[in-house]
């Protein structure tokens, strides 16, 4: 599949939706590009591990991408997705549903050989950063570490987090200052937003990969239904 990345930063994702409604399917990469780096930091926030972000993020898009002619853009795609994320999340947490769990030294080699592919491509002091700022979050209570990975990672408004986890804007308020009082200790003022649960392109090309496989599959399915109506 050609990558896309060289053309996406003058697409509107307005303009890339209605081209993909018109019948251009390829276009979708788009979107799954522009977008795999939140769904990755939101499913991470919720304390799934990389494996299971990576089946969150495959199911998200694909719910997108099935739903695709039901988005109304009252809302931007960016919050419309990432509300996808956040309720398969919570319905994970509620039902337990894990597709591939580990055992905790497992699931650490597997952070670890993410981490270290991240630390080929940046300085060595930003990646040691990265793995405290990450380590730091991960310890604070749910409800203050999403609101914070919303608020100050992905650059949700007030009222935007708000309307994501269905709580008031004085909560969203109260939570975020909670958790950078939590986490002023250890990191105080230098956390940034790039460098938090990074999602690079080893990892997005194969998400890529599995989403178009499961929506040609879905499509399969739909038009052998109707043949056989």
């Amino acid at each position: 599949m050609q990558i896309l990345a060289d053309h996406i930063e003058v697409n509107s994702d307005h303009a890339v939706i209605q081209k993909i409604l018109e019948g251009d399917k390829a276009l979708f990469e788009i979107l799954i590009r522009r977008y795999n780096p939140t769904l990755y930091k939101i499913a991470r926030s919720y304390g799934f591990n990389h494996q299971d972000t990576e089946d969150l993020m495959q199911d998200t898009h694909v719910v997108a991408y099935t739903q695709l002619s039901k988005f109304e853009g009252r809302a931007t795609y960016k919050t419309w997705i990432s509300r996808i994320m956040i309720n398969k999340c919570l319905y994970k947490l509620k039902h337990g549903y894990f597709k591939k769990e580990f055992p905790a030294e497992q699931d650490q080699l597997i952070n670890n050989e993410f981490m270290h592919r991240h630390i080929k491509e940046n300085t060595t002091l930003n990646n040691e950063l990265s793995l405290i700022l990450e380590k730091c979050i991960q310890s604070i209570p749910l409800i203050y570490r999403t609101v914070f990975v919303l608020r100050e990672v992905e650059g949700f408004s007030i009222a935007e987090t708000a309307a994501l986890l269905d709580i008031t804007p004085t909560n969203v308020k109260v939570r975020l200052n909670r958790a950078k009082t939590l986490l002023q200790e250890k990191i105080e003022h230098f956390y940034t937003r790039t460098e938090v649960y990074s999602f690079n392109l080893v990892y997005c090309d194969a998400v890529v990969h599995k989403v178009f496989e499961r929506i040609n599959t879905v499509e399969d399915d739909d038009q052998n239904y109707v043949q056989r109506g």
